[in-house]
């Protein structure tokens, strides 16, 4: 096997990192094989796992990367928001308008086939603290409000289940005229926060 520098190390990791995000955006984790990402850098495929223990671990770091990225902008909003519901309608904008560039964590949050998928051949410590960044800070969202019995009667699975449903019409943008696309989404926020909430 060769033997790299750090700096030619830092560089092709880098490099294999943006070619495989094209391809699991363009073809998904299953249809991307290890070979295509070690040929775009031009090294064998075997000198793959000096840089990433797997292609599912691959996933998982370019998943924190984005999940770390929409931290930054999502929680702000709503930290400022005057009460639950407001707070709940602004954690629904925030990250809709996120997950319109940030397609992995899209596909995380609508659909959780091919998460399930990659959770299944890490270490499940790595991949409920690290790479679910978009759907740990939402349950300790939820569980504060519960304990201020602010939230309906549910349970927190079940409130952040209907959270992250609201967020899948995102797939369907392109199924709603893109007139009336913004109005249709907000009502639907409005009508999500409100049912979640307790009426004061």
């Amino acid at each position: 096997m060769p033997k790299f520098s750090e700096a030619e190390k830092e560089k092709i990791r880098l490099e294999m990192m943006g070619c495989a995000h094209r391809c699991f955006i363009d073809k998904g984790l299953k249809s991307t094989s290890i070979e295509e990402i070690t040929s775009s850098v031009h090294i064998a495929k075997s000198s793959f796992y000096v840089f990433f223990e797997s292609k599912e671990a691959l996933y998982l770091e370019l998943l924190d990367l984005e999940g770390q990225e929409i931290e930054k902008k999502v929680w702000p909003k709503v930290e400022k928001a005057k009460d639950v519901r407001a707070a709940i309608k602004a954690y629904l904008h925030a990250m809709a308008s996120e997950l319109e560039s940030h397609v992995l964590t899209q596909r995380l949050i609508t659909n959780l086939e091919e998460y399930k998928m990659v959770s299944r051949k890490v270490n499940p410590q790595y991949s409920a603290t690290q790479t679910l960044r978009s759907i740990v800070p939402l349950m300790a969202f939820i569980k504060k409000y519960k304990a201020f019995n602010e939230l309906i009667d549910e349970d927190v699975e079940v409130i952040a289940g209907v959270i992250r449903a609201t967020l899948a019409m995102i797939i369907h943008k392109k199924d709603v005229d893109k007139k009336i696309y913004p109005k249709v989404q907000s009502l639907l926020f409005d009508a999500v926060a409100n049912e979640l909430t307790k009426q004061s």
